[in-house]
Protein backbone atom coordinates (compact mmCIF):
# COMPACT_ATOMS: atom_id res chain seq x y z
CA UNK A 1 0.00 0.00 0.00
CA UNK A 2 1.36 3.40 -0.75
CA UNK A 3 2.36 5.51 1.67
CA UNK A 4 0.93 8.76 -0.54
CA UNK A 5 -2.15 9.55 1.11
CA UNK A 6 -5.06 11.71 0.45
CA UNK A 7 -5.11 14.56 1.72
CA UNK A 8 -8.52 16.71 0.72
CA UNK A 9 -11.28 16.20 -1.64
CA UNK A 10 -13.51 18.51 -2.62
CA UNK A 11 -16.19 19.32 -5.33
CA UNK A 12 -17.70 22.57 -6.03
CA UNK A 13 -20.77 23.59 -3.47
CA UNK A 14 -23.87 22.56 -4.29
CA UNK A 15 -23.02 21.12 -7.68
CA UNK A 16 -25.61 18.14 -5.93
CA UNK A 17 -29.13 18.25 -6.87
CA UNK A 18 -30.46 15.56 -5.24
CA UNK A 19 -29.95 13.39 -2.57
CA UNK A 20 -26.22 12.20 -2.18
CA UNK A 21 -24.16 13.11 1.00
CA UNK A 22 -22.60 16.03 0.36
CA UNK A 23 -25.82 17.62 0.45
CA UNK A 24 -26.77 15.59 3.56
CA UNK A 25 -24.27 16.98 4.81
CA UNK A 26 -23.73 20.68 3.80
CA UNK A 27 -20.55 19.47 3.01
CA UNK A 28 -18.41 19.70 0.13
CA UNK A 29 -14.84 19.76 1.10
CA UNK A 30 -13.42 17.51 3.74
CA UNK A 31 -9.73 17.36 4.68
CA UNK A 32 -8.64 13.95 6.23
CA UNK A 33 -7.87 12.69 9.10
CA UNK A 34 -11.71 13.25 9.77
CA UNK A 35 -12.66 15.02 12.66
CA UNK A 36 -16.42 14.68 12.40
CA UNK A 37 -17.32 10.81 11.41
CA UNK A 38 -20.97 12.11 11.29
CA UNK A 39 -20.50 14.55 8.46
CA UNK A 40 -18.07 13.51 5.89
CA UNK A 41 -20.04 15.03 3.05
CA UNK A 42 -18.31 14.92 0.01
CA UNK A 43 -15.30 12.25 1.54
CA UNK A 44 -18.07 9.28 1.35
CA UNK A 45 -16.55 9.03 -2.34
CA UNK A 46 -13.52 7.59 -0.81
CA UNK A 47 -14.98 5.50 2.10
CA UNK A 48 -14.06 2.16 1.49
CA UNK A 49 -17.32 -0.03 0.03
CA UNK A 50 -18.67 -3.10 1.97
CA UNK A 51 -18.04 -6.14 0.06
CA UNK A 52 -21.49 -6.69 -0.59
CA UNK A 53 -22.90 -4.22 -2.05
CA UNK A 54 -26.19 -2.85 -0.51
CA UNK A 55 -28.12 0.32 -1.93
CA UNK A 56 -26.59 3.45 0.17
CA UNK A 57 -26.72 7.44 0.19
CA UNK A 58 -24.66 8.04 -2.92
CA UNK A 59 -21.79 10.58 -2.76
CA UNK A 60 -22.16 12.60 -6.07
CA UNK A 61 -26.13 13.03 -8.17
CA UNK A 62 -26.54 15.46 -10.32
CA UNK A 63 -29.30 16.72 -13.14
CA UNK A 64 -27.45 19.60 -14.84
CA UNK A 65 -26.22 19.25 -17.80
CA UNK A 66 -24.32 21.36 -20.36
CA UNK A 67 -26.18 19.00 -23.50
CA UNK A 68 -27.67 15.34 -23.45
CA UNK A 69 -25.06 13.28 -21.74
CA UNK A 70 -22.52 15.97 -21.40
CA UNK A 71 -23.02 17.22 -17.56
CA UNK A 72 -22.04 20.22 -16.59
CA UNK A 73 -17.80 20.55 -16.15
CA UNK A 74 -18.10 23.58 -13.42
CA UNK A 75 -20.54 21.15 -11.51
CA UNK A 76 -19.60 17.71 -12.17
CA UNK A 77 -15.78 17.77 -10.85
CA UNK A 78 -13.96 16.41 -7.80
CA UNK A 79 -10.53 17.41 -6.67
CA UNK A 80 -8.19 15.36 -5.14
CA UNK A 81 -5.12 16.39 -3.23
CA UNK A 82 -2.66 14.27 -1.87
CA UNK A 83 -0.21 14.01 1.04
CA UNK A 84 2.83 14.15 -1.88
CA UNK A 85 3.45 13.85 -5.10
CA UNK A 86 1.10 11.17 -6.77
CA UNK A 87 0.89 8.44 -9.96
CA UNK A 88 -2.83 8.59 -10.86
CA UNK A 89 -3.06 5.91 -13.54
CA UNK A 90 -6.53 5.20 -13.08
CA UNK A 91 -10.09 4.99 -11.25
CA UNK A 92 -12.35 2.39 -9.62
CA UNK A 93 -15.71 3.45 -9.40
CA UNK A 94 -18.82 2.08 -7.66
CA UNK A 95 -21.56 2.24 -10.51
CA UNK A 96 -25.07 3.50 -10.34
CA UNK A 97 -27.39 2.13 -12.81
CA UNK A 98 -27.49 5.57 -14.39
CA UNK A 99 -23.66 6.33 -13.95
CA UNK A 100 -20.69 7.33 -15.69
CA UNK A 101 -19.25 6.40 -19.16
CA UNK A 102 -16.47 8.94 -19.20
CA UNK A 103 -13.92 10.55 -16.53
CA UNK A 104 -11.46 13.38 -18.60
CA UNK A 105 -8.31 13.71 -15.88
CA UNK A 106 -6.08 16.39 -14.83
CA UNK A 107 -3.12 16.91 -12.79
CA UNK A 108 -1.54 19.88 -11.08
CA UNK A 109 1.38 20.97 -9.51
CA UNK A 110 -0.48 23.60 -7.20
CA UNK A 111 -3.91 23.73 -8.30
CA UNK A 112 -4.14 27.23 -9.59
CA UNK A 113 -5.69 28.09 -12.51
CA UNK A 114 -3.80 27.37 -15.41
CA UNK A 115 -1.69 24.82 -13.98
CA UNK A 116 -3.18 21.98 -14.97
CA UNK A 117 -2.01 19.12 -17.46
CA UNK A 118 -4.26 16.99 -19.09
CA UNK A 119 -4.19 12.63 -18.61
CA UNK A 120 -6.99 12.37 -21.21
CA UNK A 121 -10.44 10.86 -21.23
CA UNK A 122 -10.66 7.50 -19.38
CA UNK A 123 -13.81 4.90 -20.16
CA UNK A 124 -15.71 2.67 -18.36
CA UNK A 125 -14.42 -1.25 -19.31
CA UNK A 126 -17.71 -2.42 -18.45
CA UNK A 127 -20.10 -0.55 -21.69
CA UNK A 128 -17.22 0.64 -24.18
CA UNK A 129 -17.06 -0.67 -27.33
CA UNK A 130 -13.68 -2.22 -27.42
CA UNK A 131 -13.34 -1.83 -31.26
CA UNK A 132 -14.57 1.48 -31.79
CA UNK A 133 -14.47 3.32 -27.82
CA UNK A 134 -17.89 4.50 -28.52
CA UNK A 135 -19.36 4.50 -24.84
CA UNK A 136 -23.19 3.66 -24.92
CA UNK A 137 -26.29 5.88 -24.03
CA UNK A 138 -29.49 4.80 -22.37
CA UNK A 139 -30.93 4.35 -18.87
CA UNK A 140 -30.26 1.40 -16.73
CA UNK A 141 -26.58 1.01 -18.10
CA UNK A 142 -24.92 -0.15 -15.42
CA UNK A 143 -25.59 -3.23 -12.52
CA UNK A 144 -26.37 -1.33 -9.11
CA UNK A 145 -22.88 -1.38 -7.54
CA UNK A 146 -20.88 -3.13 -10.06
CA UNK A 147 -17.41 -1.82 -9.89
CA UNK A 148 -16.05 0.05 -13.30
CA UNK A 149 -12.39 0.72 -13.95
CA UNK A 150 -10.94 3.86 -16.13
CA UNK A 151 -7.76 4.01 -17.47
CA UNK A 152 -6.18 7.05 -18.83
CA UNK A 153 -4.65 7.24 -21.62
CA UNK A 154 -1.21 9.88 -20.98
CA UNK A 155 -0.60 9.43 -17.26
CA UNK A 156 1.51 11.89 -16.27
CA UNK A 157 4.36 12.42 -13.84
CA UNK A 158 3.78 12.57 -10.12
CA UNK A 159 1.65 15.42 -8.83
CA UNK A 160 0.00 16.55 -5.77
CA UNK A 161 -3.27 17.32 -7.32
CA UNK A 162 -5.92 15.22 -9.45
CA UNK A 163 -8.54 16.99 -10.72
CA UNK A 164 -11.43 14.71 -12.61
CA UNK A 165 -14.85 15.67 -14.79
CA UNK A 166 -17.60 13.58 -15.46
CA UNK A 167 -17.44 13.58 -19.09
CA UNK A 168 -20.18 11.39 -20.66
CA UNK A 169 -23.17 9.61 -18.81
CA UNK A 170 -25.21 6.87 -20.49
CA UNK A 171 -28.39 8.68 -19.08
CA UNK A 172 -29.06 12.27 -21.02
CA UNK A 173 -30.07 14.04 -18.12
CA UNK A 174 -28.95 12.78 -14.63
CA UNK A 175 -26.27 10.50 -13.30
CA UNK A 176 -24.80 9.62 -9.33
CA UNK A 177 -21.87 7.62 -7.87
CA UNK A 178 -20.93 5.61 -4.66
CA UNK A 179 -17.50 5.71 -5.07
CA UNK A 180 -14.34 6.92 -7.27
CA UNK A 181 -11.31 5.70 -5.88
CA UNK A 182 -7.80 6.76 -7.97
CA UNK A 183 -5.13 4.33 -7.75
CA UNK A 184 -1.38 4.28 -8.19
CA UNK A 185 0.98 2.41 -11.14
CA UNK A 186 0.80 -0.68 -8.69
CA UNK A 187 -2.60 -1.22 -9.16
CA UNK A 188 -3.20 0.40 -5.15
CA UNK A 189 -6.14 2.50 -4.08
CA UNK A 190 -4.99 5.32 -2.59
CA UNK A 191 -6.34 5.62 1.09
CA UNK A 192 -6.56 9.11 3.02
CA UNK A 193 -4.56 10.74 5.71
CA UNK A 194 -5.23 9.17 8.93
CA UNK A 195 -3.75 9.77 12.62
CA UNK A 196 -1.14 7.28 11.84
CA UNK A 197 0.01 9.72 9.23
CA UNK A 198 2.67 12.19 9.66
CA UNK A 199 3.85 14.46 6.67
CA UNK A 200 7.23 16.18 7.00
CA UNK A 201 8.39 19.01 5.95
CA UNK A 202 10.31 17.76 2.91
CA UNK A 203 6.99 16.83 2.01
CA UNK A 204 7.49 12.81 2.41
CA UNK A 205 4.91 10.72 4.47
CA UNK A 206 6.06 8.49 7.28
CA UNK A 207 3.68 5.89 8.57
CA UNK A 208 4.75 4.81 12.19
Amino acid sequence: MTAIRIQTIQIPANSCDADCMPLRHNKWQIDFPIVDPARIGIGYLVEPAPFVFTPVPFAMHDHHYASNNTPDSARANVTYRFTAAAIVRDLIVVQHTNGITEIEGAVSDTGAAGSWHSIGIAKSRLVTDPVSGATPTGSNMFVEGSRDLFVFPNPAAAKPYLRIAIHKTPLANGWATYRIYPRNDQNDPYTVASQNSLMTRAGQVVTP
